[in-house]
């Protein structure tokens, strides 16, 4: 009797042990949510955001912005098309190797360094491409500037994670996306009037002193973001704070490895397919100006300010339409279970992905209508015109999905845009060297609507991923070790 009796009373000092650390436990979570998610003031932030979008503009700015000068570059290095059209295709595999590298990287020693390696990088091979004297060395050189130039593509996404909530994440998103949206729109624009004026070369001139301010941002205006490396020096939520990496973790083949879930590899399925046609598009768009609408250079790269607008609209409500299905789902959640906690109510990734379907819509009715605009030689005012819906509807669909991989692996933002980056560009690199073997065959129009029919099967593979994701990935990953 004694023993039981002794037993029960040690039961009974257990179970009250239990509930005071529960207790505990549930005074320190409610501690933690009460910190800020981040010590950097809405300012700073606003600064943050704008800098990260203006760095992001810089690779597909370097991409294209010599584009209306090719003819030109050609000529003067003494070389044909197809040899000319290597500096675009090397540029474009370089882009989707090297922020596989910059964003482990990144996520190691932190976004600063970063930042400020990649500009002095990008400074020399923009050197290096203005002082070629052989296509050889042109190629080359756009490696190392493309080398320079691609970090951003995948740290800014983890820069924009590091320093706004989920539920605030998707309007920073839209305006950092602006930057590499806009880089094929303002490219030509600004190559074509320098080009003309004072000669290809200066092109890559002003590219190397672009490359240099923005050098000097990263050393002496941009602080470092990256939260493991912030919360050793200022109190914030521990929340989305990625472990240390060890040697075995920081290695990008892991990273492209996560292709192997559904989810992530019908989200690349289309990322891939929706940018390779906008790429495409972009520099077939001044052989169009320029050979069929007889436009010269610089009114050829005036035209690109109808898709560069439409960017802007498409990403910046894009982003806040994203926010706003967050907080719609959030409040329903919240009408529907009686918990009073915030952290308790978990709202799917998917929920991202609500109103994806108007900007893709968008942009493929303007895409298969460009391409028979421009084959029956119509209107110059209507091919604006659906230029203007490309940017829009491209705009408005890359950063729902953009978001939408960022909340599946918080932890890991930089790396899973570096990730499809990757594929978007490996992807984008091989059509546009296939495209003007299409175009000589099947024309404009056909070329189009080729590309319309890629999309349509990768838009459609991806309704799985918005009405079923949440069950592929508790079943198929990735799980919580990878997120």
């Amino acid at each position: 009797m004694a023993d039981t009796l002794k037993e029960t009373r040690c039961e009974s000092q257990d179970t009250v042990a239990s509930a005071r650390s529960l207790a505990a436990s549930s005074k320190q979570i409610d501690a933690d949510m009460e910190l800020p998610y981040s010590h950097f003031s809405a300012k700073s932030r606003v600064m943050i955001v704008v800098i990260t979008a203006f760095t992001g503009l810089i690779s597909p700015l370097a991409s294209n912005m010599y584009y209306p000068s090719i003819t030109t570059i050609r000529d003067d290095l003494n070389t044909t098309q197809s040899g000319i059209t290597w500096t675009i295709t090397a540029f474009v595999i370089a882009m989707a190797i090297f922020p596989l590298l910059w964003s482990n990287l990144a996520d190691s020693i932190g976004r600063k360094p970063v930042y400020a390696l990649s500009m002095l990088i990008f400074t020399c091979g923009s050197v290096g491409c203005a002082l070629s004297r052989s296509l050889t060395a042109l190629i080359a050189a756009r490696v190392v500037q493309s080398a320079g130039s691609s970090a951003v593509q995948s740290a800014g996404a983890g820069t924009i994670s590091d320093i706004y909530p989920r539920e605030q994440r998707g309007t920073a998103l839209g305006i950092y996306y602006l930057g590499p949206l806009l880089g094929p729109c303002l490219g030509p624009l600004i190559g074509g009037y320098i080009g003309q004026d004072a000669g290809w070369r200066w092109v890559f001139w002003v590219l190397a002193i672009l490359g240099g301010v923005l050098l000097l941002l990263a050393l002496f205006v941009l602080p470092e973001t990256h939260r493991r490396i912030v919360s050793k020096t200022h109190s914030i939520q521990p929340v989305n704070i990625p472990p240390a990496l060890s040697f075995k973790d920081n290695n990008p083949l892991l990273d492209i490895a996560t292709v192997r879930y559904p989810v992530v590899a019908l989200s690349m399925f289309l990322f891939a397919m929706l940018f390779g046609t906008y790429f495409t598009n972009a520099t077939a768009q001044p052989l169009a100006y320029e050979g069929i609408y007889g436009l010269s250079q610089g009114m050829s790269g005036l035209c690109f300010l109808s898709s560069g607008v439409g960017c802007i609209l498409g990403s910046t409500s894009g982003g806040r339409v994203t926010d706003l299905l967050l907080a719609r789902h959030r409040r329903a959640l919240e009408a529907a279970t009686d918990s009073e906690r915030v952290e308790d109510i978990k709202i799917p990734a998917e929920a991202r992905l609500g109103a994806m379907w108007v900007g893709i819509s968008l942009f493929m009715c303007a895409v298969i209508i460009c391409g028979w605009l421009i084959e029956y030689e119509l209107a110059l005012a209507g091919v604006l015109v659906v230029q203007f819906f490309i940017g829009a509807g491209m705009a408005f669909t890359f950063q729902s999905l953009g978001g939408y991989l960022i909340d599946v692996f918080p932890t890991r933002s930089a790396r899973i845009t570096g990730v499809q980056n990757f594929w978007r560009s490996l992807w984008a690199a091989v059509i546009v060297q296939l495209f003007p073997t299409m175009h000589e065959n099947i024309g404009w129009g056909w070329s189009y609507t080729v590309m319309f029919f890629l999309t349509l099967a990768a838009l459609l593979l991806m309704q799985v991923v918005v009405f079923r994701g949440e069950r592929l990935r508790q079943r198929f990953g990735p799980g919580p070790e990878l997120r």
